[in-house]
């Protein structure tokens, strides 16, 4: 991998751990959420069967892939970085998270970005612009998050914020 390098999420953070709190902790998520909201999380199963967007991205010349699991996003960036010695800034608000996820996380104070992911990956390509619409004509969902940088740090933005990816921790 080389600096200016962009790197693509495809699928949604979060699904697993989304789904598997339902299933877990739907009597105590059913206190504060909707019944509606939940069904629609449990059926985020679906999304976490194997997708096509490894055979899409080496069309493209994918240069890297990371699958999202434990750990979650941030995981998965830092496990990237460490691999291959790079740096990387990544636009957190740019990082596909469905709302349900975020609302079964905030009742359970949970952290999204720290969050079982799996169906969900990382791709790193020199032109995320051939690459995204073709895993959308696909039915694959996939946004631009950041760039490899030329650096060691692994920059996350947050609006004007700026923070630093730390070692990951056990996922929530």
């Amino acid at each position: 991998m080389k600096p200016g390098q962009d790197m693509i999420v495809t699928g949604y953070i979060g699904l697993e751990g989304t789904v598997l709190a339902v299933e877990k902790l739907e009597a105590r998520l059913k206190k504060t959420l909707p019944q509606d909201l939940l069904d629609t999380a449990r059926s985020f199963r679906e999304y976490l069967k194997a997708s096509p967007e490894a055979a899409v991205a080496r069309q493209h010349g994918e240069i890297a892939m990371q699958e999202v699991r434990n750990g979650g996003i941030f995981a998965a960036l830092w496990e990237l970085a460490e691999a291959h010695k790079i740096g990387m800034t990544v636009y957190l608000k740019k990082i596909p998270v469905r709302q349900e996820t975020i609302e079964i996380c905030e009742v359970l104070e949970w952290n999204p970005y720290e969050l079982l992911s799996g169906g969900c990956t990382i791709l790193v390509t020199d032109n995320s612009n051939d690459v995204i619409p073709e895993l959308l004509d696909q039915g694959i969902p996939a946004a631009f998050i950041g760039k490899v940088t030329d650096s060691n740090d692994r920059v996350i933005l947050n609006g004007e914020n700026v923070r630093y990816l730390n070692r990951p921790e056990p996922d929530e």
